[in-house]
């Protein structure tokens, strides 16, 4: 028979206060220890804290007086998670829940209020799971506090000029018989400012601490509030009318009893702005237009309101424009914010329909090498007047090849055009060839053509000889056709 001799494991014993019904009991305040939690466990039925379950250590404390109970993890040397409940095991109901809430560390804070009589069980876990070490706790408290004075709707906090800033303690802070629901949540601790203001003013409240829940209201009692607007977790902004009182409510996320900060401020304009292309519309062309407004300390929706000065308006964000007719148009956007603030911007859009026209082409029909004739272009512009230039070319084998160039004014007019003419000499390639063909491209000065398309055009074939068959021809026919 044979045996097998495993070596054995010696494991460190968990803390004296590894388990609820171990817990260390604070006998008085203020209280303070270290210990060690690298080998503390969580029991099966540990309540859950802020993360989850994890290793844990237990306090007690029996409130002795009504008051206020503030502990603390800072000078511990792991993150910690600091939770405070009440009733008895398999039973628990959390009060308060903390991860990181000493400022700037991994270490928990709670502040909460104590009833007399009352047994408050304090557990410090973990997080991240094994994350454990030397723990230093720290327990005070002040007997007999009583709520914040704006705890009351009645005695709200006056703020009545901005920038303010305030540092507002939920531990002892309740709530009110009738006080509404806020649709962005309910709170069992608030404390209330009442904000009236001079003039009519866009009011940004930004948290600067903690994680506080806005609420701003109008009315003048409790249980006739007309809810404004509201933020679940982050900053919001409102407007508030010269003279009119709006009430904030402060609260926390969590509900829980720490301290959060916030500030309020006005918040800063609207900067308006658009672009549009192209830069010279037409009649034939749309406008596009963009909308490059700014809208700082906003979250909620932007409205936006087009004028394009003739006659039409739109509410899209960047909508497009034909104009019917030619002229100089003011278009004008306005920005509206959810909290009233506007901002404007204006431009003026030239609207100019540059059109001008090959209305003629006119060249030989027939030519010899070394004949040189007449090739005229006809240019209208029944607008306005324009520079024109007009490049003839010639085909090649190898494609166009430009033979000159001719720029003069054109007049408007509704009938008639300008006469560009040419005087080209018949080459012996085009004779190699037999024929040659012109291609007249017109273009205006300085400005796009709002239809390019009767800018071109190519002639009519010349059928072009060497200069003895032209001879022979001429001797027959009498004519020299040109």
């Amino acid at each position: 028979m044979l045996g097998l001799l495993v070596p054995g494991v010696a494991h460190a014993a968990p803390p004296p206060n590894d388990d609820f019904s171990e817990a260390t009991p604070i006998a008085s305040l203020p209280f303070t220890t270290t210990q060690s939690t690298v080998e503390a466990t969580p029991a099966y039925d540990d309540p859950a804290d802020c993360h989850g379950f994890h290793q844990s250590v237990w306090f007690t404390y029996t409130a002795s007086a009504d008051g206020v109970l503030v502990a603390t993890t800072a000078g511990s040397d792991y993150d910690t998670i600091l939770a405070v409940h009440t009733g008895y095991r398999g039973a628990l109901t959390q009060v308060a829940c903390d991860d990181n809430g000493e400022e700037g560390t991994l270490q928990s804070r709670v502040e909460i209020p104590v009833v007399a009589g009352t047994t408050y069980h304090l557990m410090v876990s973990s997080y991240p799971w094994g994350s454990v070490g030397s723990l230093t706790l720290g327990v005070a408290g002040w007997p007999g506090t009583p709520p914040p004075a704006n705890d009351a709707f009645a005695r709200a906090e006056r703020v009545t000029s901005l920038p303010h800033t305030a540092d507002a303690s939920l531990a002892a802070a309740t709530e009110e018989p009738g006080e509404p629901e806020s649709r962005c949540g309910k709170s069992t601790r608030s404390l209330w400012y009442a904000v009236t203001l001079p003039e009519t003013t866009a009011v940004i409240v930004a948290p600067t601490w903690g994680t506080p829940r806005f609420a701003v209201y109008t009315g003048s009692e409790l249980k006739s509030l007309t809810e404004v607007t509201c933020a679940w977790n982050g900053g919001l902004t409102f407007s508030a009318t010269g003279g009119t009182t709006y009430y904030l409510r402060v609260a926390d996320v969590f509900d829980s009893t720490s301290t959060v900060s916030f500030s309020m401020a006005a918040a800063r304009p609207i900067r308006a702005g658009f672009s549009y292309l192209p830069s010279t519309p037409s009649t034939f062309t749309d406008v596009g237009f963009t909308n490059t407004s700014t809208v700082p300390d906003t979250a909620g929706p932007v409205a936006v309101r087009w004028d394009f000065g003739d006659g039409t308006t739109s509410d899209t964000g960047n909508p497009r424009h034909r104009y019917a007719v030619d002229g100089d148009y003011t278009v004008t956007l306005t920005v509206t914010a959810e909290d009233g603030r506007t901002g404007t911007a204006s431009q003026v859009v030239r609207v100019r329909t540059h059109d001008i026209a090959i209305t003629r082409f006119a060249t030989p029909a027939a030519a010899a090498v070394g004949e040189t004739k007449r090739v005229t272009v006809r240019i209208g512009s029944t607008r306005y007047a324009e520079d024109v230039t007009v490049t003839l070319h010639r085909a090649t084998p190898s494609g166009w090849s430009e033979v000159g160039r001719y720029a003069q004014y054109v007049p408007a007019s509704a009938t008639g055009g300008v006469a560009f003419p040419f005087n080209y000499t018949f080459r012996p390639d085009d004779a190699a060839l037999g024929k040659v063909n012109f291609r007249a491209v017109a273009t205006l000065a300085g400005t796009p053509d709002a239809q390019p398309l009767d800018n071109e055009a190519i002639s009519a074939t010349t059928a072009v000889q060497q200069p003895a068959f032209a001879a022979v021809r001429q001797a027959v026919t009498g004519l020299d056709v040109a």
